[in-house]
C-alpha cells in the first residue's frame, strides 16, 4: 500500500509486487481482514469509490473488522467505507437507495463512537457530515454544505492528519465540480488536494 501511494508501484488499488501476489495468496481470516484494511484505503484515496463500496457492502471477517472491539485500524477503516459509500451514492443514481441504506449505518455508529468521547474520529464525522449533506443539496442549502467541508479540512488539517485534509479537499471539489458549478473554487480545492497529497508523499496518488 506504501508503494502505491508513494508512486513506487505501476499499480495503485491492486496490492501486488515483489513481497506478495494478492490473487496467489491464501489467507487466513486475520490476515485477510488486514487485507482488506488495506484495500479499502487504497480505494478511497485513489477515489476507486466502487470497489470500495463492494468491499463495505460484501460479509467476511467482520469478528476483527467490527466497529467496537474490533482491531486497532477498524474505525479507521469503517470511515473509507462509509466515504466510499457516500461517494457513490453521489456518483450512482440509479443504486443510491442501497448505498445510502449502508452509508447511514455507518455514519450513525462513528457519531454515536464520537458521542461516546472518542476525539479520535471527530475529523472523521466532520467529513461524513459533510458527505451526507452533500447528497441532500438544494440551493438554499448550498452555504451549509460549503461550511460543512471547509470545517472537514480545517479539523484535519489542525490535527495533523495531512492525507485527510487532502481528502476532504478532493470531496469537495468533486461536489463543487459536479454538484455547485462552481469551477473555479473546485480548481482551488483541487490544486490544494494536490498540495497536501504532494507534502504527505502520496506522489502516487497526484
Amino acid at each position: 500500500l506504501y508503494l502505491n501511494l508513494m508512486g513506487s508501484s505501476n499499480n495503485t488499488v491492486e496490492l501486488s509486487g515483489k513481497a506478495m501476489y494478492e490473487k496467489e495468496v491464501v489467507f487466513t481470516p486475520f490476515s485477510r481482514s488486514h487485507f482488506i484494511i488495506a484495500k479499502t484505503f487504497a480505494s478511497s484515496l485513489f477515489g476507486r469509490y466502487e470497489l470500495g463500496a463492494h468491499l463495505a457492502i460484501e460479509k467476511g471477517e467482520q469478528q476483527y473488522l467490527k466497529m467496537k472491539g474490533g482491531i486497532v485500524w477498524a474505525q479507521t477503516l469503517w470511515f473509507h467505507r462509509c466515504l466510499c459509500v457516500f461517494a457513490m451514492a453521489r456518483a450512482n443514481k440509479t443504486k443510491e437507495r442501497k448505498y445510502m441504506a449502508q452509508a447511514k449505518r455507518i455514519h450513525k455508529e462513528l457519531t454515536n463512537s464520537l458521542k461516546n468521547k472518542n476525539p479520535n474520529i471527530l475529523h472523521y464525522v466532520s467529513l461524513l457530515n459533510a458527505e451526507k449533506a452533500a447528497l441532500k443539496h438544494t440551493k438554499n442549502q448550498e452555504d451549509d454544505v460549503r461550511k460543512l467541508y471547509n470545517d472537514a479540512i480545517t479539523m484535519s488539517a489542525r490535527g495533523g492528519y495531512v492525507h485527510d485534509a487532502a481528502l476532504a479537499q478532493e470531496r469537495f471539489a468533486d461536489y463543487l465540480l459536479n454538484i455547485a458549478g462552481d469551477f473555479n473554487e473546485a480548481r482551488y480545492h483541487i490544486e490544494g488536494a494536490i498540495q497536501r497529497y504532494t507534502n504527505w508523499g502520496a506522489m502516487g496518488v497526484v
